[in-house]
């Protein structure tokens, strides 16, 4: 099985999230696409988040009708702070025979040195390198290779890394969250179940 796998904290998760997994997904042929949601972010961050629970029901609200799009437990049920490396060793381990498409923005690739382990993650699953405004792709830290609109890719069995420039994440958590504080109208950033749920438990105002 082929299995793209896009982890985060989804504070929230917005259409820019999707797009990319649906970009991926048509490029590699993917059986199915698991979003998993932190537990806790792994890394620092400058705000604190909502709720698993409600960061979970977000994304299970937002990715309901896209077929072969899974929600998956592995780091919630955790109930503790969990690392991209531990969570894909688990998976590997869970099908060993199977293909793993990690995908992450340009900027995590520039910070990519600072995660645990980071070597062993370029062992472990195939990486799909998605454009975000603002942050460049790097060519330093491993072998690539570019693709371009339309291209369909048979994976290599190495693992390799995959830059994929035509799929772009203009929206951000952050600007979502920023807009809900001013009273402001974002929804047209994330799914329309998505903004009737933020709506309905005032998670950011």
């Amino acid at each position: 099985m082929r299995i793209a796998v896009l982890g985060g904290t989804f504070d929230p998760i917005h259409n820019g999230h999707l797009a990319a997994a649906q970009s991926v997904s048509s490029t590699f042929d993917t059986d199915e696409v698991h979003f998993v949601p932190a537990y806790s972010a792994p890394h620092k961050q400058s705000h604190e988040s909502v709720s698993a629970f409600h960061r979970f029901a977000m994304v299970a609200l937002a990715t309901a009708s896209f077929e072969g799009f899974r929600v998956s437990t592995i780091e919630v049920d955790a109930m503790e702070k969990r690392y991209t490396v531990d969570t894909l060793q688990q998976m590997r381990s869970n099908d060993p025979q199977g293909d793993l498409l990690f995908i992450l923005g340009t900027d995590m690739y520039l910070e990519f040195e600072t995660w645990k382990n980071y070597r062993s993650l370029l062992g472990l699953a195939h990486l799909a390198v998605v454009h975000r405004p603002g942050f460049s792709f790097r060519e330093d830290l491993a072998e690539y290779r570019v693709l371009h609109k339309g291209e369909r890719v048979t994976l290599p069995a190495t693992p390799t890394v995959f830059y994929l420039p035509f799929v772009e994440q203009p929206v951000s958590s952050t600007t979502v969250r920023d807009a809900c504080r001013r009273g402001s109208d974002a929804s047209a950033s994330v799914p329309p179940a998505v903004w009737t749920y933020i709506n309905k438990h005032q998670l950011y105002s």
